[in-house]
């Protein structure tokens, strides 16, 4: 099972937010994002991101060449590089989003995408207000779970 983070768009004062803009986030090691680092980044519309990340890889790149150091070290920095963004390149389209004003909603326990939005949508009001049960009529395995705080969680408003 999967474990994906529901992201809300901002909307106007007194209308709801479109569903169409919602975004489900998988959490989890990233392939992609590992294979293709900063292009990843762009295709996901994380441009701030995109480009510190693209920077940091320049930067291992000038040192490499500045201080001589070997090349067989740079790619290991640039493999170790590649696997973090792996591991958090979903926090960080999730942290360039909530800079355009998305709020984190829900996080749903889904097989698949299909199952967390079908699970998210029959019980997503518009208010914003998100039932926290399931349905016994969807006959899958997927759950709602209310937003868990970590250790260091930032307070809501």
């Amino acid at each position: 099972m999967a474990v994906y983070t529901v992201l809300i768009p901002p909307a106007p004062p007194g209308e709801a937010p479109s569903p169409e803009r919602i975004v489900f986030l998988r959490d989890g090691f990233s392939t992609p994002a590992f294979l293709f680092g900063p292009l990843w980044l762009l295709w996901r519309r994380a441009w701030l991101p995109a480009v510190l990340w693209t920077a940091a890889l320049a930067l291992i790149f000038g040192a490499g060449v500045a201080f001589g150091i070997d090349p067989e070290a740079a790619s290991v920095l640039q493999l170790a590089l590649g696997a973090l963004l792996g591991l958090e390149g979903p926090r960080l389209v999730a942290w360039s989003l909530e800079r355009k004003g998305y709020t984190e909603s829900a996080v749903m326990v889904a097989d698949n995408i299909d199952e967390a939005e079908d699970v998210f949508f029959a019980n997503w009001r518009p208010s914003g207000v998100v039932k926290t049960t399931v349905p016994t009529t969807t006959g899958g395995r997927a759950a709602m779970r209310p937003i868990i705080g970590g250790l260091f969680e930032e307070p809501r408003a």
